[in-house]
């Protein structure tokens, strides 16, 4: 830790001067002094204290209204009130009021100024957790505001701790604080019931996991993703990223729906169609074109070559490769036990579209059509 800058707050000299002395020793805490909360006052206007140490009974103004009248200021820094009053009132007063810490003077110095310096690391170390907490919060809203994906943080009891203003646009709320929202005040019993199931499951799992749904005819593809405090080693809240999807559920569908119409007309063709790739081994045919080999059954891992002699084989090969070389259809006429047939070769490119992957091949016997 870095060191501590301290203010002391006494109207007891002697004892200012032993507890500075005391608390300097470690080499960890820098201490200034004096005798009045109103000097105390002036002297935070000229410098940066992390901590302030006052007693609670001093003249002019007592210990919990220098307290209360530095946080009116806008200056909020950890206090501990270090005093020989020990009323409860005063000690629940000064809680209250915002102190951190309250410790009794009177007992063993030796304990007592080591628990006051406990006190000051603790409540310091606090202070920079939250500022620091404060200003990664300040980044990431900064962050999340440009993009147009919903991300909220909500905790276990599904209340809105945070909501980036693309969710706030697409739940409609413009005026009341995100904060004044639990999850079921802006969805049905069905989608709120699902919701925290999966935050309870984050919760208790510590994991990541993912969600899609459909929301009036869109659709979201959602990350939960736990905030864990790493000191308590638990999880205390669940960040969300929710992405729409719609367009990609869309396309989806067209490409389903245009491979289930080709299923439906190769099936109902009487022409063979089949793909092999460039060694001639089949990927797929039609139930014509199994019929005509006379095949039962699965057909994986079988070639061209099982199903036909050996000089056809090396014909279909040679035709093969050719449309491997200059990625163009081919087109051959050939007899095959006293039939005629006419095919195409066609060409599939693989993704980057620079090699042919497969081909797709068409035999029609054209006496088949009168």
């Amino acid at each position: 830790m870095t060191t501590i800058n301290l203010l002391l707050v006494d109207d007891q000299e002697e004892l200012l001067d032993i507890t500075r002395l005391f608390l300097e020793k470690g080499g960890d805490i820098q201490a200034d002094t004096t005798t009045s909360a109103i000097s105390a006052i002036e002297m935070l206007k000229t410098k940066k204290y992390d901590a302030i140490v006052s007693d609670y009974e001093m003249p002019q103004m007592d210990g919990i209204e220098f307290l209360r009248t530095i946080q009116r200021q806008g200056l909020e820094k950890p206090f501990i009130i270090f005093t020989g009053r020990s009323r409860e009132e005063i000690v629940i007063e000064a809680l209250n009021s915002g102190a951190d810490f309250y410790l009794q003077k009177g007992i063993e110095p030796k304990v007592q100024f080591a628990e006051l310096r406990n006190m000051i690391h603790q409540a310091v170390m606090r202070k920079r957790v939250e500022e620091a907490l404060i200003q990664s919060e300040t980044n990431y809203k900064t962050l999340v505001e440009y993009t147009q994906d919903s991300i909220y943080l909500v905790d276990k009891r599904g209340r809105y701790l945070f909501m980036n203003t693309h969710h706030k646009d697409r739940l409609g709320i413009t005026e009341k604080n995100c904060q004044d929202y639990f999850y079921e005040d802006l969805h049905d019993d069905n989608e709120s019931a699902h919701f925290l199931s999966l935050v309870r499951t984050v919760v208790e799992k510590g994991e990541a996991l993912s969600d899609e749904y459909e929301k009036d005819g869109r659709w979201f593809v959602r990350s939960f993703s736990p905030v864990t405090n790493e000191i308590l080693r638990l999880t205390i809240a669940v960040t969300v990223i929710s992405t729409e999807i719609t367009h990609t559920r869309s396309l989806e569908k067209t490409v389903h729906s245009l491979e289930e119409y080709y299923k439906i007309l190769v099936e109902a063709m009487h022409d063979s169609i089949y793909a092999v790739d460039r060694n001639g081994n089949y990927r797929f045919m039609n139930s014509h074109h199994q019929k005509r080999l006379g095949i039962v059954g699965d057909y994986a891992c079988t070639s061209y070559g099982d199903y036909h002699s050996e000089e056809a084989t090396k014909r279909f090969l040679s035709h093969i490769q050719i449309v491997i070389n200059t990625g163009q259809p081919y087109y051959d006429r050939y007899s095959e036990n006293n039939r005629v047939f006419v095919r195409t070769y066609s060409p599939v490119l693989n993704k980057s579209g620079t090699d042919v992957e497969e081909i797709v091949v068409i035999s029609i016997e054209p006496q088949d059509r009168y």
